[in-house]
């Protein structure tokens, strides 16, 4: 499911890429790095350096007899690393190869897209640095300047495309009127004081130190990294809090499928905990079929992301265990809603860790890895999807559950067989094309059933113990000399 879902991701930004640019998109690389022009869908891929006599062709898939120019001889190859995709390589960079590259994409015969770039090719890349947040609003950019004398910046800004908003060796100000009253510039442009409004989108920054017109260093610069997206189930009637850490003085909200929660709009379904420290959390209660959905905290920019899915059956056990095998049950084969639908049911297994919901187990991903205290020791049953803990010790205590969706996983590569344990012999329905109503939207991770089970340790069962350390030998009690106790008594 994962691979699947990371190849929608990656066609989706390649069909974005379809689309002619105009203005060349900027690239940076360090001296000696490598260039990666591509990818392209179809059967060819040209790739050519503007000049001022026209354009340079540095290489075409298909006619691979055409030598490169002789600055870019044993520099230029071609990868096809990703199946269906065509890519056109240089490596060695050089200060001479920046410039501007256009890069062509062909099938049958018909150039289905190019792309324009510009590459500055800088002495050196440096770390990445994460941008300084200011407490209750801004945020503060600084270009690390390296003592290089009458050196200038470029800073770039990229959300979908990147763009240049300021050269400090043509003004300090930026070059979008609109800008302006988003951006402080400080010292000679080295350093910039933005507002929240500027970093709304999660943006990259770069900051190129230009001398001249070479470029010395560059820079990224930007925030932490999107938050995971936290898929937490639940069932209907119970409480739930998902937790964000904020900044206090910033304009923070919640966005919900019940709409927007923040400190002055508020739902009698929902509670806020608006005390002034950085815990925004969120606590729902009484939970109904309504409050499934994606719940999006925000702090200028988002800082947690969830979807709440909210099941409509709970059967709760509680199991007591000593050192046997455990067998945590899904009894949910019988229910009516999964009738006929048993094979087409995706189980996962989870357990709770302090505020953390982990996932242990996925009948649909027999490559995920079960938390590191449970490897080796737990199982998913072919048969009824049972969770079976072998070896179990005390720190297993805890609350586990199932969850079972309707979800077609059937379309993805790999063996599921390899995550059970036994077999139930030949699979009658395997080929047979699944029913039409599994690829319906409406039904697509639709949370059928959860199970919880108390998994306590049972205090009563007393594992008795044979102390195997050796023990000194007893000493040996004195002798009686009985004919010196004889003489005494007759004496």
């Amino acid at each position: 499911m994962n691979r699947t879902r990371n190849t929608v991701k990656l066609l989706a930004l390649l069909l974005v890429s379809t689309f002619a640019v105009d203005d060349p998109e900027p690239i940076f690389k360090a001296l000696g790095g490598e260039l990666e022009m591509g990818y392209c869908f179809g059967d060819d891929i040209a790739v050519y350096r503007q000049t001022a006599d026209g354009k340079e062709l540095l290489g075409q898939y298909s006619n691979s007899a055409v030598p490169p120019p002789d600055s870019f001889k044993g520099r230029i190859s071609f990868s096809t690393d990703v199946e269906g995709l065509l890519g056109l390589k240089i490596t060695n960079l050089q200060y001479s190869d920046s410039g501007n590259y256009i890069r062509e994409c062909w099938s049958d015969s018909t150039m289905e897209n190019y792309r324009k770039h510009y590459l500055h090719v800088c002495d050196k890349e440096l770390d990445f640095k994460e941008i300084s947040l200011r407490p209750g609003t801004g945020a503060d950019l600084e270009c690390n300047m390296d003592s290089i004398k009458n050196a200038t910046v470029k800073w770039y800004r990229g959300v979908h495309n990147v763009s240049l908003f300021m050269d400090t060796k043509i003004s300090l100000e930026p070059l979008q009127a609109d800008f302006k009253s988003l951006i402080r510039v400080h010292g000679k442009g080295s350093f910039l004081h933005i507002s929240d409004e500027f970093i709304l989108d999660r943006p990259r920054f770069f900051c190129l130190v230009m001398e001249g017109e070479q470029c010395r260093n560059f820079q990224t610069i930007g925030l932490p990294g999107e938050p995971e997206l936290k898929t937490i189930y639940r069932s209907v009637g119970e409480d739930v809090v998902l937790t964000c850490s904020v900044d206090p003085l910033r304009k923070n909200h919640w966005k919900t499928p019940l709409g927007q929660v923040n400190s002055s709009v508020t739902n009698n379904q929902m509670f806020l905990s608006t005390s002034m420290n950085s815990d925004y959390s969120l606590d729902i209660q009484s939970l109904t079929s309504d409050h499934s959905g994606s719940y999006k905290c925000f702090s200028t920019f988002l800082v947690e992301d969830y979807t709440l899915n909210v099941c409509p059956l709970l059967e709760s056990t509680t199991i007591l265990f000593s050192d046997k095998k455990v067998v945590l049950q899904c009894n949910f084969m019988s229910l009516p809603a999964i009738s006929g639908k048993v094979e087409d049911a995706n189980v996962l297994w989870y357990r709770k860790n302090g505020e953390k919901d982990i996932l242990i187990m996925d009948s649909g991903d027999p490559s995920l890895t079960p938390p590191t205290d449970l490897q080796g020791r737990v199982k998913l049953s072919r048969v009824n999807y049972s969770l079976i803990i072998t070896d179990p010790r005390k720190e297993d205590s805890g609350t586990y559950w199932c969850v079972v969706l309707l979800h077609n996983d059937k379309t993805d590569e790999g063996n599921d067989e390899d995550a059970y344990d036994g077999d139930d012999g030949n699979n009658e329905n395997d080929g047979v094309e699944s029913p039409s109503w599994i690829m319906e939207e409406e039904y697509m991770d639709m949370c059928l059933f959860r199970q919880v089970t108390n998994l306590k340790f049972d205090q009563s069962t007393k594992v008795r113990k044979v102390d195997h350390t050796p023990q000194p030998e007893p000493k040996p009690e004195p002798e009686t000399n009985l004919t010196m106790y004889m003489l005494c008594v007759q004496g």
